[in-house]
């Protein structure tokens, strides 16, 4: 489905004549410009910002009747493609709960990406989310809900959602058990698509909350270290620690918690992870050393390495095709 709406949103963004059909067609329906937002084209989907996916398949959904009265008259124009596009948009329940289910990530999703993220509130965010996904997922109005949005939106292009052909010994196709097309879809669609968000979300981040309560030891979050945190901290880095008790390791943090709160001027506590790391001393505290370069390496989603990724694309161009490697790390970091 999201290969289709991509396929369908680039076909119309670098066709001047599949543009102008979109566009007329959409003067013409007031009702879809208006819910379109001064938008006068399809956005096209990034293959690793769920955020814009979100955006892109709301902004296919809100202009689908759009889509396919371009899509029938670039046919009768004699666009080789228009019909090919035309019978691949049978997925509107797709559609439909694919686009409502990602709308909850989007602000976690621009939670991660922050370079100053808090690794605790992420996680805890994170749980809201999956808390949400499931309840949605076990309650029946929720679905009842979102196929009769599917349904509204194929009576509009007079289509009526079915269950696909199948047959008693299917082995290539989902061929799950249903008495109607809601309940076919639930099964096939939904459910696997919310689990697996739910298992996908649980394994990122959730799994990892232990280590990342070692970002408690940054003096400005110390107040809210507690004995509890302490020993998730001791067990999880245990292997890589100095300190071979935990009652060892709490005397460290006891001297750690002192020196900060002897500090001049409590109010200038350190609130970033990688200034607290570069006034550490080894010699005097080891273990927290060891916890807050450990830390400090594990980044909680790939949203930094993705921007080295673009920049390099417009540092090292055609034209410096030649550029050595001193030169191409000497301008990385001047942009950045």
């Amino acid at each position: 489905m999201m290969d289709t709406v991509q396929a369908i949103a680039l076909a119309f963004d670098y066709s001047a004549k599949r543009l102008l059909s979109f566009k007329e067609n959409l003067e013409a329906n007031a009702q879809v410009k208006e819910e379109m937002v001064r938008r006068q084209k399809l956005k096209t989907l990034f293959e690793t910002r769920w955020a814009s996916r979100s955006d892109s398949l709301n902004t296919f959904l809100s202009a689908y009747n759009v889509v396919v009265d371009s899509l029938e008259d670039l046919e009768q124009q004699g666009d080789s493609k228009a019909r090919g596009y035309a019978c691949s948009i049978d997925f509107i329940v797709s559609l439909v709960v694919v686009q409502s289910t990602l709308q909850p990530l989007v602000p976690l999703s621009a939670m991660l990406q922050n370079k100053e993220i808090d690794l605790i509130e992420a996680v805890a965010e994170n749980k809201v989310v999956i808390e949400q996904l499931r309840r949605n997922r076990n309650e029946d109005g929720h679905w009842d809900d979102l196929f009769h949005k599917a349904t509204v939106v194929a009576a509009s292009v007079n289509e009526v959602p079915v269950i696909p052909r199948g047959v008693a010994r299917q082995v290539n196709r989902v061929n799950v058990p249903a008495v109607n097309p809601s309940q076919y879809w639930k099964r096939a669609m939904y459910l696997p698509f919310v689990d697996h968000l739910i298992q996908e979300l649980t394994s990122r981040l959730v799994k990892n909350e232990d280590r990342f309560a070692a970002q408690t030891l940054i003096p400005q979050n110390l107040h809210v270290l507690t004995n509890d945190m302490l020993n998730k901290i001791f067990t999880c880095y245990h292997d890589d620690l100095t300190a071979t008790t935990v009652v060892e390791f709490q005397e460290e943090v006891d001297r750690w918690r002192i020196k900060w709160d002897m500090a001049r001027d409590p109010t200038c506590k350190l609130a970033s992870l990688s200034e607290t790391l570069a006034v550490t001393n080894f010699n005097l505290y080891p273990n927290i050393f060891i916890c807050l370069s450990i830390l400090i390496t594990m980044p909680v989603a790939t949203a930094t390495a993705e921007r080295s990724f673009s920049l390099m694309r417009r540092v090292k161009t055609h034209v410096r095709s030649t550029m050595l490697s001193q030169t191409f790390k000497s301008l990385s970091a001047t942009r950045l």
